[in-house]
């Protein structure tokens, strides 16, 4: 997969595209593996970011202003569904000081809970704590999904911070 991914992204092909190429080589190569994956290109000049999604969690955007939601990204369907699949691409504006939350779905994945309830929850906190420190910002958000810390399925979170240009 991540070879698939990177042959892809580095030939300059778009999210859309790095995504159904990547379906592509999976269905022929292992046709029983389903993968999600969320592919994001971020232009820093035109601050922009264009996501791709195949069957997975929305990133959540917290504004400058404090307003936090979940991205509105079409997904497609998980790779290795379907060869022909679409994965439509969604443009966003990254105004600075915006912060983006990319994880995996062992963040929002609690056994018992509906999934759209610990998203909503995980926005409602990423909108109330204080973002200066990323790092304490990550193990926060880590540990208000799993205050027990025994969670079921590997967790990934990237935090991105947009800051002005230095010229």
């Amino acid at each position: 997969m991540r070879t698939a991914v990177h042959a892809h992204a580095t030939a300059g092909a778009t999210p859309d595209q790095v995504l159904a190429r990547t379906n592509r080589v999976l269905t022929d190569v292992e046709p029983d593996l389903l993968v999600s994956c969320l592919y994001a290109h971020l232009d820093l000049t035109g601050h922009q970011i264009t996501l791709a999604s195949a069957g997975h969690p929305p990133p959540l955007m917290r504004r400058p202003d404090g307003r936090t939601a979940p991205l509105t990204v079409d997904p497609g369907p998980l790779l290795g569904i379907h060869a022909d699949a679409v994965y439509p691409p969604t443009t966003v504006p990254l105004p600075v000081h915006t912060l983006l939350a990319l994880y995996t779905d062992g963040l929002v994945e609690v056994p018992g809970r509906e999934i759209d309830d610990t998203t909503a929850g995980l926005t409602d906190h990423l909108a109330r704590t204080d973002v200066s420190d990323l790092g304490r910002l990550i193990d926060d958000l880590v540990h208000h999904s799993w205050p027990q810390g025994r969670h079921t399925d590997d967790i990934a979170l990237l935090l991105l911070r947009t800051r002005p240009c230095r010229r």
